[in-house]
């Protein structure tokens, strides 16, 4: 307790610092999330026994998120990522964002095990549950490519929603056939989703200040309002708190020990 309180404590100060230094230094994407996500992540690994391969995982897992939100936002104008390099997969996301998104989501496996998680993984082989990340990425990655190449003139409405249902909708969905998973976890998934926002509303509005992100096609919104003195989507806000609450049930279940 006492060492998570020194932690949180540690961050809180290191977040108010950055926060400052980003916004007064008109940092990029690639700085940004290196200051806010990966900075913490390496200070996050010495109070974790997880090995290189869960890593990796969260990595590709991280990546297949960052290509599925990423493609899906540009090939319906949800937001357009400006960064300082404009080199895009597929022609579409740009790299930098692929490497931001993945940083954010290494950064919330690692708080997840660090402040609500025991440390312990389960003795099935690391590398064995790659497997399944390396799948993941392929899969979300093969989907957009038919989608903007073969049925580019397709589109849903209210794109946004279909993305924060799809997240919602895969984590219940595991909730649901692990019932090992008990109602103390679920409890422990919720606090650990409205703890992990803070960060990502830092960086939200870090990126819209920025102008890392621009959100552009008002029309898909449910609902702008101000968000600290900047204009955001309704949906961009329950995101902050879905995305933790994805990857908090996934890696506890593929990863973890599920407990």
């Amino acid at each position: 307790m006492h060492r998570n309180i020194i932690i949180l404590s540690i961050l809180g100060l290191y977040y108010a610092l950055s926060l400052y230094a980003l916004y007064t230094f008109d940092a990029g994407l690639l700085a940004s999330s290196v200051v806010l996500f990966g900075i913490p992540s390496l200070i996050l690994a010495r109070f974790t026994l997880a090995p290189p391969a869960v890593i990796i995982s969260v990595a590709l897992f991280g990546a297949g998120i960052a290509i599925l939100f990423e493609g899906i936002a540009h090939i319906y104008g949800l937001w357009y990522t400006l960064g300082v390099d404009q080199v895009r997969l597929l022609g579409l996301i740009p790299v930098e964002m692929l490497f931001a998104t993945t940083i954010q989501i290494i950064f919330l496996a690692l708080l997840y095990e660090v402040f609500f998680d025991d440390g312990f993984y389960t003795v099935r082989s690391a590398w064995q549950r790659m497997v399944f990340f390396v799948v993941f990425a392929i899969i979300i990655f093969g989907l957009l490519t038919i989608h903007h190449f073969l049925f580019d003139g397709l589109f849903l409405p209210y794109a946004y929603y279909w993305i924060i249902g799809s997240v919602l909708a895969a984590a219940l969905t595991v909730l649901a056939l692990h019932r090992s998973l008990t109602i103390q976890f679920f409890d422990k998934v919720i606090d650990f989703s409205l703890i992990a926002s803070i960060p990502l509303g830092i960086m939200l509005w870090i990126s819209v200040t920025n102008v890392h992100k621009v959100f552009a096609l008002t029309n898909e919104y449910a609902y702008m309002f101000p968000f600290f003195g900047q204009m955001v989507p309704l949906e961009e806000v329950l995101l902050l708190f879905a995305l933790p609450f994805f990857v908090g049930t996934i890696y506890e279940v593929y990863l973890d020990d599920r407990e």
